[in-house]
């Protein structure tokens, strides 16, 4: 297996929760994998997709051409915007006649695109993997957590082809690997409601109460998204303004996993003990 790969952390990673990124190179460092930056990367498409333009397919497919010129044939994500949208980009790509438009457009920049580039999320990722994880992890973790399921990462079936797109199992199996105990709400599969916050904040933040007020028989809501993560820690405050009971301790995957894996802390974006 490869062990350096293209990294597209996305805008929101990048600017909002370096913590994602800290620990997701953390834990792949772990398992013999280094990372190498896109450099010079756009937005993936996704904020404009089927939204403002059919176009958003060309930054896709300039994000994709900019990994095959650095000769990965893999590229790993960490936001289910961003994996959705270059990997129906790059199953676009496999109509010639997208590819050729695609190539009139990056041809000024001296770019090209096949749409040949493996997209992984790190879920993907690490479900590949599982068997040198497993044997890689050192800590069991005695906590209760709620899954999020990273629902763009599996939706829709035919293009993202990755485990059952209406009850994805790959999150829960890698949590259940580090000992932790895994609660069940009923909304593991449902819009945590961060894509609709641009649209309509308050409809936003009520999908995330919903979730919030389901999840308090767990310590922790575990998150494997960027975007799940921004909503359900970072805009928690909104949430709950009128209830602070219902605060909710909110992880990462690659910060769940880099604590069985027995990492220090703060290699991982986390306050000493915060987690607990």
């Amino acid at each position: 297996m490869d062990t350096r790969l293209s990294f597209y952390p996305g805008c929101l990673v990048l600017q909002r929760i370096p913590e994602y990124e800290a620990a997701t190179r953390a834990v792949l460092r772990a398992l013999g994998i280094e990372l190498e930056i896109v450099q010079r990367a756009t937005c993936c498409g996704s904020p404009a997709a089927e939204s403002f333009t059919a176009d958003w397919i060309y930054l896709s497919a300039y994000n994709l051409a900019l990994v095959e010129r650095m000769g990965h044939g893999t590229v790993v994500t960490v936001c289910g915007g961003c994996t959705n949208a270059l990997t129906r980009a790059s199953h676009a790509l496999r109509d010639p006649a997208v590819q050729a438009e695609a190539n009139r457009r990056l041809e000024p920049l001296g770019l090209s695109v096949t749409g040949q580039v493996k997209v992984r999320h790190l879920v993907r990722l690490l479900t590949e993997r599982e068997d040198d994880l497993r044997e890689r992890i050192v800590r069991q973790l005695s906590i209760r957590v709620a899954l999020t399921n990273p629902c763009q990462v599996f939706r829709p079936g035919d293009v993202m082809d990755f485990d059952d797109p209406q009850e994805p199992q790959a999150l829960r199996r890698l949590v259940e690997m580090t000992g932790a105990k895994v609660v069940e709400y009923g909304g593991e599969d449902e819009c945590c409601g961060a894509t609709l916050y641009l649209a309509d904040q308050a409809l936003s933040l009520a999908a995330g109460r919903r979730k919030l007020e389901a999840v308090q028989e767990a310590d922790i809501l575990l998150h494997g998204c960027g975007n799940c993560q921004l909503l359900l820690r970072r805009f928690q405050r909104l949430i709950i303004r009128d209830e602070p009971g219902l605060r909710k301790q909110a992880l990462l995957l690659p910060q769940l996993i880099g604590l069985a894996l027995g990492l220090p802390e703060n290699e991982l974006g986390l306050r000493e003990g915060a987690w607990r």
